[in-house]
């Protein structure tokens, strides 16, 4: 099977060898030499499946099933954007940002990683979650239920579906909204292009129309001094200030990723 990888040209092909392994017959791969011989072949030939899968280039948590996000795990594949290490440190700030007892919204929720994992961290919190894409809220709805988590969903684009006894009450809005441009397209991998929802992805000429609608609703909704937490491109960061700026928000800072790449954009609503 780690044959069928390599040739793919996958780098990491024994790593993922033992994950699809693992997804296929629920033996970890630290007690698989332990176990092959207790390897139905049912098991070994759906393994073999997974293996096919991912050297056509489907992304590997499409595969598995499961993608790995702070303390959670989730469900995720296709229709659903996978949610990625950088963003995790999203959530971190956004839960710097939230008191005790606060009400968070995460747009755009997507699998439902950022406001799972601040139901589960800050369970005194009301969180509420946004997502346009019936795919994706799918998958969302599914994470909730098997981590039974308390999480309000909301089919919306943006903020449209809040209610308006939240308008001036939101302690932190976060969003890893789309930010790539469409000319960076050819720069992207295989599986993410081929596989992974477009408009999870793409957000116009210069990537930022997403964080522009966002920035312009988001000041209705957050309470004077509330926050908004924003994952950017890594050569966004002054286009963002800029942007941010202008729309009337203070204190704009950005936030390094673990590569050091500035990565998370922050911005206070101006306290009255």
């Amino acid at each position: 099977m780690a044959c069928v990888l390599r040739d793919a040209g996958l780098g990491s092909f024994k790593r993922e060898a033992a994950w699809l392994v693992e997804a296929a017959t629920g033996i970890k791969p630290a007690e698989l030499f332990l176990e092959a011989e207790g390897v139905e072949d049912a098991s070994a030939r759906r393994a073999l499946e997974l293996a096919h899968r991912r050297s056509s280039g489907e992304p590997l948590q499409y595969v598995t099933g499961v993608a790995a996000f702070r303390y959670l795990e989730l469900a995720v594949g296709p229709g659903v954007f996978i949610p990625r290490p950088e963003t995790e440190l999203v959530a971190e700030r956004a839960m710097s940002h939230l008191r005790q007892g606060g009400t968070v919204v995460d747009v755009g929720t997507g699998s439902g990683a950022i406001a799972l994992s601040l139901a589960h961290e800050r369970p005194a919190a009301r969180v509420i979650a946004t997502e346009s894409s019936t795919a994706a809220l799918a998958w969302a709805t599914s994470n909730r239920a098997r981590l039974d988590l308390d999480v309000e969903l909301i089919e919306c684009d943006l903020l449209s579906g809040l209610t308006f006894e939240l308008e001036d009450q939101v302690d932190v809005i976060v969003a890893n909204p789309p930010y790539v441009r469409p000319d960076e397209r050819p720069s992207l991998e295989r599986d993410v292009v081929d596989y992974e929802p477009a408009e999870a992805l793409f957000a116009g000429e210069n990537g930022l129309r997403t964080i522009r609608r966002l920035g312009q609703q988001a000041r209705r909704w957050l309470r004077p001094g509330g926050w908004m937490v924003v994952e950017i491109g890594a050569e966004q960061s002054e286009a963002v200030r800029d942007l941010l700026g202008g729309q009337g928000y203070e204190e704009i800072g950005v936030h390094e990723d673990l590569a050091g790449r500035p990565r998370i954009a922050e911005a206070r609503r101006i306290r009255s």
